[in-house]
């Protein structure tokens, strides 16, 4: 087929990918999205992965790197027995639990809880830029197999792909940019096409893949429901009020959430607990214990039901027995008891997410919706149905434990994004600044400036945009006037730094006097314009000084309306208000 029979062919045909790189496990869907006929779409889950033993939509989060950095061995393939072979022997090393390293600062780990430290020369980014190589070149290789004409049907539509990714509902604009760069910089985007890339909570993606593997007649219009993210890293809330179903209309109706919690909690106490039971022993040294403690991931955790006297995890080696340490025949006898507690600390935070949903939800919740790998657990799940036969809700999970919901979910949200209104999670505000007045306590003390007009003001003072808990509505923007002097119009570049409350009441003041944030204020980023259209329309003052200014009254606009955050400029030209760009950068270094 010549290449401008191919162009027509495909022409107007779109590739949608989706790819939910976990902490624990990593998948991807797709959509080939036809010229016509686009009732008809079909999502396609990655289910064919290099040196799998059986068809599978997930592949571990687990990158092994050699000594210069450079990957060696990802997803499927660090399970295969040739491949771990070759990584002892060449001492490469393991990465693993690395998405951990990109949350906000804010997020601190549970006490005692360290995520593993990244190889020499690798970073988070590029942890992430090498995942995402690894899921864009074996996303190829499914498409040019899957189809007939796979290879010209990819090569054609990657040019114009939209790359979705998701994220934990606790992850804000840094981590979203971030993640966009190493889309780029793995080859899934072209550098022009930046904005090609969406990004999904995980909350907002699980919520819509429960609605589109539920039977329309089991959910009910105006009913309210809890959605349950538990996965290998963080515990993901939403809470969602059912409006209409074609087409999906959801409102949320308590604010979203994330926990530091999930299945590696639970690998890091038992990892705890056997070596304690074999330090010492013939089944003692580090790679012996590292191994136990993956074959615990593999097998006692996810079987483990709670009803059980005991479990026997399989030791490396030796078949002998050592009744002081429970062992028998090479295998450690885990009691019980033993057991829960090594899931306790995971399960209290997850009881802790569920019963905060539950009182900070506007609406009696109706349904509760569980996903995420961490609910395959028997254990777990039996926790989470417990918890809420007290409160007579029902309990299901639509998702099937060889599938990632998230994935799918991703893509569903994509072309029928159904959240028309969503809960401010943080007051989002911005630096300004304020008269000085030496009366006030909190201001004595801070540096203070005198402006053209010869007022005393001193800075670092925080304005609100949106209030914490505002119902936002997709077309919603936010606006707040804000003030700028210039006497030099060579330079009418404005910045204006975001920022973000997660406690209860904003302060008057965003920094502490020795110039630290305030204890809750997060740095969201920079809003960045050009006003010189707004400096052309304003009009010249004489300072005291006699010094020629000019005094620029714009507006600030956010807009909520996806799960990114978005800005504008505005102000008024002979009356009539103009929009002015602005783009919102990163602090990288944060």
């Amino acid at each position: 087929m010549s290449n401008l029979s191919r162009k027509n062919r495909y022409h107007n045909a779109k590739l949608v990918l989706c790819i939910d790189i976990g902490t624990t496990f990593t998948a991807a869907s797709y959509c080939l999205v036809p010229p016509t006929d686009k009732e008809t779409i079909k999502f396609q889950e990655i289910n064919r992965w290099p040196k799998q033993n059986h068809p599978d939509a997930k592949v571990p989060s687990i990158i092994y790197y050699d000594k210069e950095g450079k990957p060696r061995l990802r997803g499927a393939e660090i399970e295969d027995e040739e491949s771990k072979m070759e990584a002892e022997i060449s001492d490469w090393r393991r990465a693993e639990w690395w998405k951990m390293l990109l949350r906000p600062s804010y997020f601190s780990l549970p006490e005692g809880f360290s995520a593993a430290a990244l190889p020499p020369r690798v970073t988070v980014e590029k942890a992430f830029e090498d995942q995402m190589a690894y899921v864009m070149e074996n996303v190829r290789r499914f498409i040019n197999t899957m189809y007939p004409d796979g290879v010209d049907l990819w090569n054609t539509l990657h040019q114009s792909m939209v790359l979705v990714l998701t994220t934990p509902n606790g992850w804000d604009g840094l981590q979203q940019h971030k993640m966009r760069e190493a889309s780029v910089k793995s080859g899934l985007i072209k550098p022009e096409k930046r904005n090609y890339v969406r990004f999904v909570s995980e909350g907002e993606a699980a919520i819509h893949y429960c609605i589109d593997n539920t039977p329309k007649t089991l959910l009910k219009i105006g009913s309210t429901i809890l959605v349950c993210d538990i996965g290998g890293g963080t515990i993901d809330l939403g809470v969602y009020k059912l409006d209409n179903l074609e087409p999906i209309s959801l409102a949320e109706v308590g604010p979203p959430s994330c926990y530091l919690a999930g299945g590696v909690y639970v690998d890091y106490e038992a990892k705890i607990f056997i070596r304690d039971k074999l330090s010492g022993s013939k089944w003692g040294t580090n790679d012996d214990i590292d191994k136990a403690a993956q074959c615990f991931e593999k097998g006692v955790k996810r079987l483990f039901t709670g009803k059980e006297d005991s479990r026997f995890l399989n030791l490396n080696g030796s078949n002998a027995s050592d009744e002081s340490r429970g062992i028998v025949r090479g295998r450690l006898k885990m009691k019980r008891a033993d057991l829960i507690k090594i899931f306790e600390p995971s399960i209290r935070v997850i009881r802790n997410a569920l019963m905060e949903a539950l009182t900070t939800s506007t609406s009696r919740i109706d349904q509760i919706f569980v996903v995420g790998g961490f609910a395959d657990s028997p254990y777990v799940y039996s926790q989470i149905e417990e918890f809420f036969k007290g409160h007579k809700i029902p309990v299901c999970k639509p998702n099937d434990i060889m599938s990632k919901a998230i994935s799918h979910g991703g893509l569903r949200w994509h072309f029928d994004s159904g959240v028309q209104v969503r809960i401010a999670k943080l007051h989002y505000g911005a630096e300004t600044t304020v008269l000085y007045d030496p009366k006030d306590a909190e201001m004595v003390g801070r540096a203070k400036f005198q402006n053209c007009r010869g007022e005393w003001r001193v800075r670092n003072a925080w304005k609100t945009i949106v209030p914490k808990n505002t119902r936002i509505r997709g077309e919603d923007e936010h606006r707040e006037i804000f003030h700028i002097e210039f006497e030099d119009p060579s330079d009418l570049e404005v910045e204006l730094e975001l920022f973000a409350y997660r406690l209860l009441e904003p302060p008057t003041f965003l920094r502490n006097k020795d110039g630290s944030l305030v204890e809750g204020i997060i740095h969201l980023g920079t809003v960045k314009g050009n006003l010189r259209r707004c400096y052309e329309f304003s009009k010249l003052k004489v300072s005291k000084a006699g010094k020629q200014y000019k005094i620029l009254e714009y507006q600030i606009c956010l807009y909520f309306g996806d799960t990114e955050l978005k800005a504008n400029l505005r102000w008024k030209e002979n009356g009539k208000t103009v929009v002015g760009d602005a783009i919102i950068s990163y602090d990288v270094h944060l």
